[in-house]
């Protein structure tokens, strides 16, 4: 009766948090692709990975169901290859399920169906959907009684997914900001040291038009956002320096920043790229996949987009995979905008995790998993993958196969989770100078009705960009749809 009762729960709040996601666009999957995983991250082989070939024996600890989005192996092979170096370092019998695409869907179906997980993958705004609705398992004690999740990982971490005092998740990775990334050969060839840029409106307006001048690519535009569910506008709104999602007032009520007239001067700056062609007009459709691949060393049809700073060192470290040099493509980054009184502002990713439903059937087990992945052995199985498949090591000098570079260093934690890991191989070129850039970086408030916020926030950009309407009527819209839709309080 209880498991009844805890399938029903779970279906619930699956469904819940599935529209949700249907609305928002990006979802677990997404954004952590977004926050490091490479381009075949979240579509493997076609359908649902299921690797069960490896057991451990229910005697090692019995057998620990996982639904992943990014984690894991690039196709069926590794993946079996990645399964039996997780059997082997927890004891335990690994099964994994990856679905190919859509994984928010794909989670809601599966879990609404009734199938049981002892981890599943969820991005911060999930988990707080799916804890409200008491469809996980909380894990405080447990965490609290491990050693390795109390010591290996930072307290901060901690903090920042403990909702009401309880913890009802691990960590999958350990989640960086979002930088400004510039293609460089195109900076260099119109003549522009990136260093020397000056970090306000007028400053990027004229780097931008002459990336314009100096590129020879068909559909090239200097500047690509994606507009459509505000992803990601921070580096940029740090010029009135607002902070993008959702505060609290003096009040502590809630409200968004920039829907507030101090926004207008950046919102006008946008239009103003677009009515001058510096904007991708994509921008309002697209994708951050879709950016990703308009910045990538195969098209270069954009100039400058802001991007996990993981995916400074991805998309270098796929055009050196491909045999191309620094002269034919690099990425760099920088911090954005300056703010009124001469700082930065970024935003720090909200927490990927993996958390435990409340139907799960090997708690146990799954705390060892969430365990495994916070320590150096686990954040290298996460980053650089599978030795003697991704990479070799000779002497203690690690060395990346042709199929390990062609990865980038990423299985699912470019970055992981443990506080002390140490990068075997470095990190790839441009993530260091990228991750420098931290200082300015801050989380914005997790909550469960993020993807109205991006909808709305979304929706009247594009009508104040297109020139639809007023940046002042397009503002007063923005908050009154807020409110009504219950984003905000005031």
């Amino acid at each position: 009766m209880k498991r009844r009762k805890c399938l029903s729960v779970l279906a619930a709040a699956v469904l819940s948090v599935g529209m949700l996601a249907g609305c928002g666009g990006n979802g677990a999957a997404e954004n952590s692709a977004a926050d490091g995983g490479t381009a075949d991250s979240a579509a493997t082989a076609e359908g649902s990975q299921a690797v069960t070939e490896n057991a451990a024996g229910e005697e090692a600890g019995g057998t620990v169901k996982m639904l992943v989005g990014v984690t894991g192996g690039k196709d069926d092979e590794e993946m079996r290859l990645f399964v039996d170096e997780m059997e082997k370092a927890t004891g335990l019998q690994i099964e994994i399920e990856k679905p190919a695409s859509d994984y928010d869907q794909v989670m809601m179906q599966k879990l609404s169906g009734g199938e049981v997980y002892d981890l599943i993958y969820v991005s911060a705004g999930q988990y707080m959907n799916l804890a409200e609705q008491e469809a996980l398992t909380d894990i405080t004690d447990d965490v609290h009684a491990s050693d390795i999740l109390t010591n290996n990982i930072d307290q901060q971490e901690w903090d920042d997914i403990t909702i009401d005092g309880k913890i009802y998740a691990g960590f999958n990775k350990k989640e960086v900001h979002r930088v400004v990334a510039l293609n460089n050969t195109l900076l260099k060839k119109a003549g522009i040291d990136y260093k020397t840029i000056e970090p306000t409106m007028d400053g990027y307006y004229e780097v931008f038009q002459k990336m314009r001048q100096v590129s020879d690519t068909e559909d090239f535009y200097p500047f690509d956002v994606v507009l459509s569910e505000a992803w990601d506008l921070q580096p940029w709104m740090a010029a009135a320096g607002l902070k993008t999602g959702v505060l609290l007032n003096e009040d502590g009520k809630k409200y968004v920043p920039i829907s507030t007239d101090e926004a207008a001067p950046v919102w006008e700056w946008f239009k103003k790229l677009y009515d001058d062609g510096l904007m991708d007009p994509s921008s309002f459709v697209d994708k951050t996949s879709d950016m990703r691949e308009k910045m990538g060393a195969s098209t270069q049809k954009t100039g400058c987009s802001v991007d996990w700073a993981a995916w400074v060192g991805l998309h270098n470290a796929n055009a050196e995979s491909a045999g191309l040099t620094a002269e034919d493509y690099e990425v760099v980054s920088l911090p954005g905008l300056q703010t009124p009184d001469g700082k930065y502002m970024l935003g720090k990713g909200g927490a990927s995790l993996f958390a435990v439903p409340a139907n799960a059937q090997n708690v146990e087990g799954a705390i060892r998993v969430l365990e495994y992945f916070a320590t150096q052995e686990g954040g290298e199985l996460l980053s650089v993958g599978i030795e003697g498949y991704d990479y070799v090591v000779e002497d203690g000098v690690y060395t990346h196969t042709e199929i390990g570079a062609a990865h980038g260093n990423d299985h699912g934690a470019p970055v992981p989770i443990y506080k002390d890991f140490v990068a075997p191989m470095g990190y790839n070129t441009g993530m260091e100078e990228a991750l420098g850039y931290g200082e300015y970086a801050s989380i914005e408030m997790t909550i469960p009705n993020e993807a109205d916020y991006k909808e709305i926030v979304g929706k009247w950009a594009i009508k104040m960009v297109k020139g639809e309407t007023s940046i002042e009527d397009g503002l007063a819209g923005m908050r009154q749809e807020l409110l009504e839709r219950g984003v905000t309080e005031v």
